[in-house]
């Protein structure tokens, strides 16, 4: 019946191009022709790239490998065991602070200079840790066991990492001020 149709109507579609048909086109005639078509449509779709851009991404491909093999600036590795992300306030711990402030005779002038080292030191994090130098807490205590004579969860509370803060500021800078103008020229305190 389909060679009938053929026959009759003359033209044969084949992907959308008209072939003729006449009476001598068979069925092993139409599906070269089909796979003939086929071949094509699939050879415009893929053309291939030119030889400048290949050349072009064999040399990212050079610059990548030279890249990786540059040795880079190894430090020497401390170990040190990051505790668990404590959900904390900051306008809390401040407020803790600034009460301390008056504790110890200082000024607000103090307290803001204070909050400045602080957030310089540890974004107000008590589970800051430096994984090069592995100082911790909101003041970065070196090592982090020196605070542990204030409180033994000295690692996760800032309230024991502010007793440790403000006696290391009054036993070596008299006040946060001073540690702040040390701070501002050597970026540690």
């Amino acid at each position: 019946m389909k060679k009938i149709l053929i026959i009759l109507t003359g033209v044969l579609l084949v992907y959308g191009e008209p072939v003729l048909a006449n009476n001598e086109i068979t069925g092993i005639a139409i599906a070269k022709k089909v796979s003939k078509a086929k071949k094509e449509k699939n050879t415009k779709n893929t053309k291939k790239l030119p030889s400048k851009t290949k050349k072009k991404v064999v040399s990212k491909k050079k610059v990548t490998k030279k890249y990786n093999s540059v040795k880079k600036k190894t430090y020497k590795k401390k170990y040190v065991k990051v505790p668990k992300r404590v959900r904390t306030n900051v306008g809390e711990m401040q407020a803790y602070a600034h009460n301390m402030i008056f504790e110890y005779g200082w000024t607000e002038e103090d307290y803001q200079a204070l909050v400045l080292i602080v957030y310089k030191e540890s974004s107000w994090r008590p589970e800051a840790v430096n994984k090069k130098s592995g100082s911790c807490g909101l003041f970065q205590a070196y090592p982090c066991s020196k605070m542990a004579k204030y409180g033994k969860d000295y690692r996760t509370n800032y309230k024991t990492q502010m007793k440790f803060g403000f006696e290391y500021i009054k036993a070596r800078y008299g006040n946060p001020q001073s540690a702040w103008a040390f701070w501002q020229k050597h970026h540690w305190y």
